[in-house]
């Protein structure tokens, strides 16, 4: 009596996991990593613009850029304090004619209150000074150009200043 109730218990199960993986749920979770999408999980697209010039405002044309991204959370344990990577992207792009640079690289978009990205934006050109700017902001302080549930757009603008060597 007992084998059948595990038996009767056992379908069912099977049945159900396979009803779910017919409708498109998984069973894992929703890190995004580069080149790689995860049915089902939201997504945010880091869009990073801005001019690169030198000194004296002139525009640089096919510098290098790049952009690196660490998605940090902060979170209290036993011992105190304590700091995590739950993803990092980073890619190079190069300016165009005017100097501008877009950078787009896909990240997670989960909800988090404590994130905080950190962005490196290293920019290199012979003849000139490598320069690299650190800037650690909230996801929330990011512009929001178009969002729905699965898929944002969020911005910022880093302008780089070069020197001569």
């Amino acid at each position: 009596m007992q084998q059948e109730k595990l038996l009767k218990i056992m379908k069912s199960t099977n049945l159900l996991t396979g009803l779910l993986a017919i409708l498109g749920f998984q069973l894992q979770s929703c890190d995004i990593y580069e080149g790689t999408d995860a049915y089902g999980c939201p997504y945010s697209t880091f869009k990073t613009k801005g001019t690169v010039k030198d000194s004296q405002g002139n525009k640089i044309q096919d510098a290098k850029v790049l952009v690196k991204i660490d998605g940090i959370v902060t979170k209290e344990d036993s011992t105190g304090v304590k700091t995590d990577t739950i993803w990092s992207s980073n890619r190079i792009t190069y300016s165009d004619r005017k100097g501008v640079y877009e950078n787009n690289q896909r990240g997670e978009d989960s909800y988090r209150p404590n994130e905080v990205l950190h962005f490196d934006v290293i920019t290199e050109k012979e003849g000139y000074e490598s320069d690299t700017i650190h800037k650690e902001v909230k996801r929330s302080d990011l512009k929001k150009e178009k969002g729905g549930e699965w898929e944002t757009l969020r911005s910022q603008e880093i302008n780089v200043v070069l020197k001569k060597k």
